[in-house]
């Protein structure tokens, strides 16, 4: 069996990855404070979530 740990951080590499990839198109099609912005929301909500199921 897999250890949760490793399995959540891969999770939140997976995320942060994915993340980039929306913040990316977001920059391109409006701008690069958009795609900044975009970026920094989607982190601060996974990392919200993260510390929620954390604890």
């Amino acid at each position: 069996m897999a250890n949760t740990q490793y399995l959540f951080w891969v999770m939140a590499g997976a995320l942060t990855l994915l993340f980039i990839v929306i913040a990316a198109f977001v920059g391109l099609s409006k701008g690069t404070r958009p795609g900044v912005i975009t970026f920094a929301v989607l982190f601060i909500l996974m990392l919200a979530g993260a510390l929620y199921i954390h604890h």
